[in-house]
């Protein structure tokens, strides 16, 4: 079978010492034999490749780690049509039609699903119609997302002000519950969004001004239209009326409980923090009585009259060994 290779771009020395050596890939049972998957890095670098393809191999896909003539789907993340082309030219493939070009939204669909999910429009790669000039409002697009945005979070500038709070809680609220189910994969999806909307300078009112943003996946941008039509996320609605994620929320707010301990106090029939203090059957830590003790001081904000008592504490301590030192009060906490 005639395999594709990528471009060596990675240094002899590199290859000697065995830094990317392939790990042995364990076996897993393929239940959907009709979709070979091959997941591009280009764009989103090793490790979380590495990451997706194991998780779709834990869901029963054939993800390939080498692009090969079994493959028929080729998913991309911030990756365009015509890059994906010019990708495919570089591992000499003449005839790119007859692969699926995907979003990663797709994949995270079937993952979502726990099985292969229509490749429908939405998901697909496609070149953009050219019949219509560029420079019409249409297909206008703000001069700053081109330039500015950068995928990577810490490459962008956040405001002080969130413009676009509505969705921002929103998508913070679906992460939680999805860290409360230990689903790596769509918290961080959730949480990239949230990042990325903070940094923009405007409040987002339409769906075209999130047009070629990069973080923003489709269950993003589901909740993202609902709100902006119905004025709130049945989604998210959904998640805070959960049982469930009402009694996680409340455990873990509690300093020396996880997820894990959440997970054990809600399958012995707890609900609330006050069912969990009343259960003298309970072996706490060492960090979950302290957390129990002080759990009204732990949850409560710190006051600015409060943090501006602490700084001058602080200043009038570090003033008496280094009199020109400069002191401000900067952060915050979260376990």
């Amino acid at each position: 079978m005639d395999r594709f290779k990528a471009p060596a771009v990675i240094s002899q020395r590199k290859r000697q010492k065995g830094l990317f050596s392939p790990k042995p890939s364990c076996s897993y049972e393929i239940k959907f034999s009709d979709f070979v998957i091959f997941i591009m890095q280009r764009k989103m670098g090793m490790t979380r490749r590495m990451f997706l393809m194991e998780l779709g191999r834990r869901k029963g896909f054939r993800v390939e780690s080498e692009l090969s003539d079994s493959v028929t789907h080729i998913v991309a993340e911030n990756n365009s049509y015509l890059e994906v082309l010019d990708w495919l030219k570089g591992q000499a493939v003449g005839d790119s039609s007859r692969f699926e070009l995907l979003d990663i939204s797709w994949f995270t669909a079937c993952m979502e699903a726990g099985r292969p999910v229509d490749s429908e429009l939405k998901y697909r790669l496609m070149e953009q119609c050219q019949s219509t000039p560029l420079n019409t409002p249409e297909l206008e697009m703000p001069a700053f997302i081109a330039t500015k945005v950068s995928q990577y979070s810490c490459q962008r500038k956040t405001t002080l002000n969130n413009y676009n709070k509505k969705f921002t809680d929103a998508f913070e609220v679906m992460a939680e519950n999805y860290e409360f189910k230990e689903n790596e994969m769509f918290c961080l999806e959730f949480l990239r969004a949230a990042s990325l909307l903070k940094a923009l300078p405007f409040s987002v009112t339409r769906m075209k001004d999130i047009q070629g943003l990069p973080c923003v996946g489709d269950q993003a941008r589901d909740i993202i239209e609902e709100i902006i039509e119905e004025g709130e996320s049945s989604r998210v609605k959904e998640v805070l009326n959960d049982e469930r994620y009402k009694a996680f929320k409340q455990f873990t707010s509690v300093f020396g409980v996880g997820v894990k301990t959440a997970e054990k106090w809600y399958r012995m029939g707890l609900r609330t923090v006050e069912e969990v203090k009343a259960d003298k059957t309970l072996k706490l830590s060492k960090m979950q009585k302290a957390g129990f003790l002080y759990y009204e001081d732990l949850v409560s904000c710190v006051s600015k009259a409060e943090a501006d008592a602490v700084s001058l504490i602080v200043k009038n301590a570090v003033c008496t060994f280094l009199p020109d030192a400069l002191v401000t009060i900067t952060g915050g906490f979260r376990r």
